[in-house]
């Protein structure tokens, strides 16, 4: 099968199967695409950064830069994947699915994600495009602008870090089972835990793996960051465990471990 994942230095894009095309969002060599039929090609490209001095740069890339791709790429793919986000939801507290009508916090990032979103499901158009909504991921590829690439970084360079407040609720999967459901997909999909998970002992349990105490490396300043701006607890409705915290704890001590071994 011929698969394309758009977004070579994505945090999702180091998950794929390693028999799939990765290209670069920039600079994109239309003729190599135009060569064939895609089985499916994944956008996993996109602005998430919350300090950037652009206020326009999350609506360019998400929204503008995105759909002209789609475009693009409609007559030369059986199906595109696109990356939305759960945080459409943020506003509610319990559990959410498909059919739950978006109430979101508004920020740059969220605005431009409902835009792109908003636009594919009104169009019969875009009949083609598959939107994932995930939840919570991080790996070993995440920035240290946010929580989780500072956690990681610390662990991995056994450093000293300051963090805000995470004594809260999250629904977190491993990017790698975001891709595992992203393959998978045949329609629109949430793709979460169907549970809750407190982040301070994720955090911890983290640190205890590599014989690191947590009090030692980590100091709390609820004061001065505020990684979240929102902590409404809202999850994935599921009768059952999706993925569970056994599985995203060792999955993210795995690749800890490969990255400290490189």
């Amino acid at each position: 099968m011929d698969n394309l994942v758009i977004g070579n230095t994505s945090q999702l894009s180091k998950y794929f199967p390693e028999d799939y095309v990765k290209l670069s969002s920039r600079n994109i060599d239309k003729k190599f695409i135009q060569n064939k039929i895609w089985d499916r090609i994944f956008l996993c490209f996109g602005e998430s950064r919350k300090f950037i001095k652009d206020d326009s740069l999350h609506d360019k890339i998400n929204f503008e830069y995105t759909l002209d791709l789609i475009h693009f790429l409609l007559p030369y793919a059986k199906n595109i994947v696109i990356y939305s986000t759960c945080e459409l939801w943020n506003k509610y507290y319990g559990s959410i699915d498909l059919n739950t009508p978006f109430s979101f916090y508004e920020t740059n990032y969220i605005k431009s994600k409902f835009k792109l979103t908003n636009h594919v499901l009104n169009n019969d158009f875009y009949k083609k495009v598959i939107i994932i909504f995930p939840f919570n991921f991080n790996s070993i590829y995440r920035s240290q602008d946010f929580l989780f690439g500072k956690i990681f970084n610390s662990i991995i360079n056994k450093s000293k870090i300051e963090i805000g407040n995470t004594y809260f609720h999250r629904d977190i999967i491993h990017p790698s089972y975001v891709v595992e459901q992203s393959i998978l997909s045949e329609n629109n999909l949430i793709v979460g835990s169907g549970r809750l998970i407190f982040v301070n002992d994720f955090i911890r349990d983290l640190y205890s793996a590599f014989g690191m105490n947590y009090n030692d490396f980590v100091v709390e300043k609820f004061d001065f960051y505020n990684e979240y701006e929102t902590r409404n607890e809202y999850y994935l409705k599921s009768k059952k465990s999706l993925y569970t915290y056994n599985t995203l704890l060792n999955e993210t001590i795995n690749d800890i471990k490969n990255k400290i071994l490189l």
